[in-house]
């Protein structure tokens, strides 16, 4: 563990201020944990209205993630994190009060629009207080405290419901408006780099629109991510249901098996990464590597289930793998190909591939299971993981070309 926080040691002090922040933020992240089984349990809805009511709140992510992009280029984000943080607390406050199904389901997508709009602005952050020989160990270590915090939510979340459920609101508002104060008091909003802009850099973003969509190369890697996302969010949607139903598994032994994955990313993560950077390898490559290893991953589960406890196993180890070869890469390049004064709408775009990814990802895999039942999906999930390695293959082809191009010129 002292090897992991040696491996930290060059990295900025706002970035740790900004891990801390986040670390505080997404400790209260109880609602988004328990949030389908507080629609059926304490609001007495059918599954059918619960999944309606969690697509719209994974719009409202989609829809945020853009309007926090543009605002953070325009705004700057420090400012989009604080209104973010502070207007999350406060939704959270609103829906805790309301039980009509249909209020309930434009609270949450408002809800999860300003909560979402944090993410592209705190990714901007990140690629500011960051150079670029530590930009992937920056990216890795948010979402180690990502994964800190959300094992704490689930632990203690999990308590506080059998209190009350009245108890995670307040706590995730809580948490949301400490962070903010946290940001406010400690953060140096002079550091922001909308500041530092000259006028014709704060007019070229106030005249784009939907740049990272009109740039081919960053758009078709949106486009592999979004696939190798549908890939891995079966990890969250499918798998703890193929547990159930075909390893015959009760709650406590899938929970346990499910806690290898973040175990292993927590040890392993930043070591990896660190080695990886000191090899000098271009990034796209390391993406490569990663889906690969999701198509293995998902691959193992479509063998015979005799083997059960060893084939959960290793493929909770190697999904891990896979995770941390695609994830803090996958960032990093796409911080590389933002062009100055564009951080935050390019970086919503990357956001914006995960959030519709969490949104298509339960369609396609329930309805796959139940036309073709899980080996099926599970060969067809690998399979498409290896399109996106082949989509990658050519977004690096078409990279290198223009890179020639331009030192041609």
């Amino acid at each position: 563990m002292l090897y992991i926080i040696y491996l930290f040691k060059d990295l900025s002090r706002p970035l740790w201020l900004l891990t801390l922040v986040n670390l505080i933020n997404r400790c209260g992240a109880m609602i988004m944990c328990f949030l389908s089984l507080y629609i059926t349990e304490s609001l007495h809805y059918s599954l059918t209205k619960a999944g309606l009511a969690m697509s719209i709140y994974g719009i409202g992510a989609i829809i945020g993630q853009q309007i926090g992009g543009r605002l953070t280029d325009k705004i700057g984000y420090y400012k989009v994190q604080l209104l973010s943080l502070i207007l999350t607390g406060c939704m959270i406050l609103v829906l805790m009060e309301v039980r009509n199904f249909y209020v309930l389901c434009v609270v949450l997508f408002f809800l999860n629009l300003v909560s979402e709009a944090f993410r592209p602005a705190n990714s901007a952050a990140i690629t500011d207080y960051s150079v670029t020989e530590n930009r992937t160990r920056s990216f890795a270590l948010m979402r180690i405290s990502f994964n800190l915090a959300i094992t704490f939510a689930l632990t203690i979340g999990g308590f506080l419901i059998k209190l009350s459920w009245s108890y995670i609101f307040w706590a995730d508002a809580i948490t949301c408006f400490m962070a903010a104060a946290l940001l406010m008091f400690l953060m140096n909003p002079k550091s922001n780099m909308y500041i530092h802009r000259s006028p014709i850099e704060k007019q070229t973003v106030a005249n784009s629109h939907f740049e990272p969509y009109k740039n081919p190369l960053f758009r078709n890697f949106v486009l592999a991510t979004f696939i190798n996302a549908l890939v891995f969010m079966q990890l969250v949607w499918t798998l703890p249901q193929f547990f159930k139903q075909v390893y015959h598994w009760d709650e406590s032994t899938i929970g346990i098996i499910a806690a290898i994955n973040g175990f292993v990313v927590m040890l392993t993560e930043m070591p990896i990464v660190h080695s990886i950077e000191k090899l000098r390898l271009p990034t796209i490559r390391i993406v490569q590597r990663g889906v690969l290893i999701y198509a293995f991953s998902f691959a193992l589960l479509a063998l015979p289930p005799a083997y059960s406890y060893v084939i959960a196993v290793v493929y909770m180890i190697t999904i891990s793998f896979g995770e941390t070869f695609v994830m803090p890469f996958s960032m990093t390049w796409a911080s590389m190909k933002t062009p100055k004064g564009q951080e935050g709408q390019y970086l919503s775009a990357y956001g914006v591939a995960y959030a519709a990814a969490n949104v298509i990802a339960p369609i396609i895999g329930t309805q796959l299971l139940y036309h073709f039942g899980y080996q099926a999906l599970w060969l067809t999930i690998a399979a498409l993981a290896i399109v996106s390695y082949i989509y990658l293959k050519e977004i690096e082809r078409q990279d290198n070309a223009a890179n020639v191009a331009n030192e041609l010129q």
